[in-house]
């Protein structure tokens, strides 16, 4: 955020030392207001640019394997531009390659989701998603598995068929299935 802030304001100091220097050497009769006003103007497209392109930005740089499972916007009156055009602010991420399913338990899938948020540490945590029953379980560290090779005295969470995440997660077991 810091770097973001000082690029801003060197961009605006630069624009605006670039253009005194064309005013002066085309002699160019212009107010002095418009030196402020375009430092101003090119300040603020430059930051509705690195805010509107932070997802981008960011899903650019996660390997193939990652799958955007739902991205989350805002808006807010503070920034007026996001009741026209509303931000993506933070989604989350599911690691593909990282999907595991237990052999007797094929509709049961093992899953890292990462959730993403501009301006904090992403969180990411492992999932257990059951692909015939709409439901998901987070698992913890000193969770101990049972003799049918699922965790003991796990607490599942009822999710609705459209969920996002589970969609990626049982997407991507059925893709292997099938081949």
């Amino acid at each position: 955020m810091l770097m973001s802030f000082v690029g801003t304001i060197v961009l605006g100091l630069g624009t605006a030392g670039t253009w005194l220097l064309l005013i002066k050497a085309l002699r160019l009769p212009v107010p002095g207001w418009t030196t402020p006003a375009l430092a101003g103007l090119v300040m603020i497209v430059f930051h509705l640019y690195l805010e509107y392109s932070w997802f981008d930005r960011t899903v650019a740089s996660m390997p193939s394997r990652a799958v955007v499972a739902e991205a989350k916007t805002f808006r807010n009156p503070l920034q007026p531009w996001t009741l026209i055009v509303p931000q993506v602010d933070r989604f989350s991420v599911v690691d593909t390659g990282q999907i595991r399913t237990h052999p007797e338990h094929p509709a049961v899938a093992l899953a890292e989701v990462a959730f993403v948020e501009r301006y904090y540490p992403t969180v990411s945590t492992t999932q257990l998603y059951d692909c015939t029953t709409p439901r998901r379980a987070d698992i913890l560290p000193t969770m101990m598995l049972g003799a049918d090779g699922l965790p003991e005295r796990i607490d599942w969470i009822r999710v609705g068929d459209d969920d996002p995440v589970r969609r990626v997660v049982c997407g991507e077991v059925e893709r292997r299935r099938n081949g």
